[in-house]
């Protein structure tokens, strides 16, 4: 079901891979969503360069259903979470000055490194956050999945330094 997200001024419409078509499948910047601090700073920097280049800025959130679900838990239930992730991520935008011109997301289940490299195809960049506890500048490994399996140029944003 398709939704809508809508942080005051900024709206993320939900669009699906196969969705995307012509000048706004390549003008697009994919951005991983983890609900991580890692994921936000991802998140703001690659709003920032939609603006700049007139790109769209398409927010993805991955999910991988476990082999077992646990007695009582809904099917629903991570998706559920992906959509509160990327509404939140939206929120967060909207409290910026400087604001892509057009934000969609997409909650997807599976592999989140194959799942990313996917919906990056054809895209102008795929932004990630560094995720390392002992290293907040070094990519995790999902991030270093899709710097070897992307053929869409991966940018890493580091944690800013604490004051």
């Amino acid at each position: 079901m398709p939704s809508q997200f809508d942080g005051a001024n900024l709206t993320a419409e939900e669009v699906a891979s196969e969705q995307l078509a012509g000048r706004e499948r390549a003008q697009r910047i994919v951005v991983g969503v983890d609900g991580s601090f890692g994921s936000s700073t991802a998140v703001t920097w690659a709003a920032a360069q939609a603006r700049e280049r007139g790109a769209v800025l398409d927010l993805v959130a991955v999910w991988e259903e476990l082999a077992a679900r646990p007695p009582g838990a809904a099917a629903d239930g991570h998706l559920a979470v992906a959509r509160e992730r990327l509404e939140r991520a939206v929120q967060a935008l909207a409290r910026h000055r400087e604001l892509p011109e057009r934000v969609i997301s997409a909650p997807v289940q599976g592999s989140p490194g194959e799942q990313l490299v996917a919906r990056a195809e054809g895209a102008s960049l795929l932004v990630l956050g560094t995720t390392g506890i002992s290293s907040p500048e070094i990519p995790g490994g999902i991030g270093l999945y899709c710097l070897r399996h992307s053929t869409t140029p991966v940018v890493f944003v580091p944690l800013p330094p604490e004051p």
